[in-house]
């Protein structure tokens, strides 16, 4: 069978045509091991900022892994392994990496020093508040501040202030924020830019725009200043119109960052609100979930979420329904004004179609629906953000009910491109059965692969186990796609749940030569197990399974495989009579001297015990 290409089987003392003698093959391999670790290993040909640079260019998973091999052990060069451990994190927060950076600060060598352990420990705070464990990083803050081995400098204790802050303002918490605000102005006064910032966030977030005005007028051309200050003169009552306006043109602007957009669009999107002008604020809203990822800090200024677009959609509809005279539960006349929009008006259409994504009367055409809002969504510049957000981060969608199968089928492709297998994952626990033609079977292949990916190794079992009974009907291919996927969770070191399902296999099919197969990869499985009897039995099974006496080239690997297994459970004398066997029938030198070498072994091994013995 294919599967049997993707696991290695040629042994030494095997008899398999085309295989390479050991001597050989582990020359080749060691070479191409070393080779393969000198091309990866920084050591002195890498300086760190090559790595940084690595990581400027985009491939921080790469420079984070060569920092890991070139890092040395703590304590080998102190001053070095603090340069690669700052670089690391600065990698890390640059790519909002942020709990993978808590967990990895969370224990630090004890002989680093304290100017160093404190300011990792600082850096491990503003990670946690990043990833949403405010309590805990206002605890560690605490402790940096009051408790701390040596003097805490003014701009430290400011920083860390600043952080506890923050804390309060990401949580929710915007009296507690505004308090401490007041506090740190009273001892630090206006402060320097960032400390601007994050007073105006403050008082945005806590009603008070008049006072952040001033502030940010200090900041000059700054462009986030410039931006915030539009939404300060929008809560602070100025025309709606001329803020959206203005808005607008910097948006478009060329060299805009994303933080920037981020603040313009949502200043539209709240203009267009207080006007009434649902379809500027849907305009708005789109391009604001269509955005790259920003820095957090910036959320609590809206209150804006998903399903406020899904709001602003049927709000829209609704006036068209009103306009044009259409009842709900009419969803053909509804259908057709979606259909009969032209192209130029998409705000209508996609309104249009979210509509009866919600509430048309018949669950097929709710279905239809929200494939045919998807299909318009995809059509915009990073459309699938949008999908995402609309689906995955509305109230409208949970557990008891789940996003609609045509979308998440959509999701998942995306989420397995994305490498989100845990997100891949729960979306496939409500879709049991396959998107469109595509054959049920490769569908739940699919599923079970997500799920070990995704290290859910029950539901991989639970899903193969009502798949197994019906072994005995699948084609060649089918089979080995079950097998390889029961390779995979050997892979991972299910060994146990590889061995029971590959033993209903063997149960399941009546076909010898897939059976002696099974028992092989059984086999394989006690022996990672290190049960090292069982799997010497599984491989004579698989050996002698057709033929009590077969020599073939399958047969002689399982029995080197077996021959190696009872000589690890001390069976040196069953080990010994099978490498003689094979000794007898193979003509290759080099498999005759590897064979030789295992007696030896054996030899050695009895003569050690028999001297302990004495």
């Amino acid at each position: 069978m294919n599967s049997r290409l993707r696991k290695t089987i040629l042994q030494p003392g095997c008899g398999v045509k085309g295989g390479q003698h050991l001597a050989g093959a582990v020359r080749l391999f060691r070479f191409s091991l070393f080779a393969l670790l000198a091309a990866l290993q920084p050591a002195h040909a890498l300086e760190l900022d090559e790595i940084a640079q690595l990581a400027k260019g985009g491939a921080a998973e790469l420079a984070l892994n060569l920092l890991q091999k070139e890092q040395a052990p703590f304590g080998e060069d102190t001053r070095r392994w603090m340069r690669q451990e700052r670089l690391r994190i600065r990698i890390m927060e640059e790519y909002g990496r942020w709990q993978p950076l808590a967990d990895s600060l969370a224990e630090l060598p004890a002989e680093l020093p304290a100017e160093f352990r404190e300011w990792a420990q600082g850096r491990r705070a503003r990670a946690l508040i990043m990833s949403g464990h405010y309590a805990e990083a206002r605890g560690l803050l605490r402790g940096l501040m009051w408790n701390a081995a040596q003097e805490v400098l003014p701009e430290q204790l400011a920083a860390q202030r600043q952080l506890v802050i923050q804390s309060y303002l990401l949580e929710g918490r915007i009296d507690d924020a505004y308090a401490a605000m007041l506090r740190f102005h009273q001892d630090y006064g206006d402060g320097d830019r960032d400390a601007i910032l994050m007073r105006v966030r403050v008082l945005l977030a806590s009603g008070r725009p008049a006072e952040s005005r001033p502030l940010l007028q200090q900041l000059g051309d700054d462009p986030i200043a410039r931006a915030l200050l539009l939404l300060a003169a929008l809560r602070d009552g100025q025309e709606p119109a001329a803020i959206h306006a203005r808005a607008g043109e910097l948006a478009a602007a060329d060299g805009v960052s994303a933080q920037e957009r981020f603040l313009l669009y949502g200043t539209m999107a709240e203009a267009a609100h207080s006007e009434q002008s649902i379809g500027q604020e849907i305009i708005a809203l789109e391009k604001w979930f269509r955005l790259d990822p920003v820095d957090k800090v910036w959320e609590p200024l809206f209150t804006i979420t998903a399903d406020t677009l899904w709001e602003s959609y049927l709000a829209y509809a609704r006036h068209v329904g009103n306009r044009e005279q259409l009842l709900l539960g009419n969803d053909d006349a509804w259908f057709a004004a979606a259909e009969g929009t032209e192209k130029r008006y998409p705000v209508r259409i996609r309104s249009l179609y979210a509509l009866l994504a919600l509430n048309a009367y018949q669950p097929g055409n709710r279905a239809r629906a929200h494939q045919a809002l998807v299909e318009r969504l995809l059509e915009l510049d990073n459309g699938m953000a949008l999908v995402q957000q609309l689906y995955l981060h509305s109230r409208r969608f949970d557990e008891r009910r789940p996003v609609p199968p045509q979308v998440a089928y959509t999701l998942v492709d995306q989420a397995i491109r994305d490498g989100d297998l845990p997100q891949a994952s729960r979306l496939m626990q409500h879709l049991p059965e396959p998107p469109g033609d595509t054959a049920r079977f490769a569908w739940q292949m699919r599923r079970a692969k997500v799920f070990i990916l995704a290290g859910e190794y029950e539901q991989t079992v639970a899903l193969l186990t009502a798949l197994l009974p019906q072994a005995n009907s699948l084609n060649e291919a089918q089979r080995d796609q079950l097998v390889q996927l029961l390779f995979d969770l050997q892979t991972v070191g299910q060994h146990e749940h590889a061995y029971r399902l590959l033993e209903q296999l063997y149960d399941n099919t009546p076909n010898f030569k897939l059976r002696r197969e099974l028992l092989y990869w059984m086999g394989d499985s006690r022996q990672a197990q290190q049960q090292y009897a069982d799997a010497a039995r599984l491989y004579l099974r698989s050996a002698t399974l057709i033929d009590n006496a077969s020599m073939d080239p399958w047969a002689q690997t399982a029995r080197y495989q077996a021959a190696q297994n009872l000589a690890r459970a001390k069976m040196a004398g069953d080990a010994e009579y099978i490498y003689r066997q094979l000794l007898k029938i193979t003509e290759s030198p080099e498999r005759r001297a590897v064979l030789r070498h295992e007696l030896e072994q054996l030899r050695l091994q009895r003569a050690a015990a028999q001297d302990g013995d004495g």
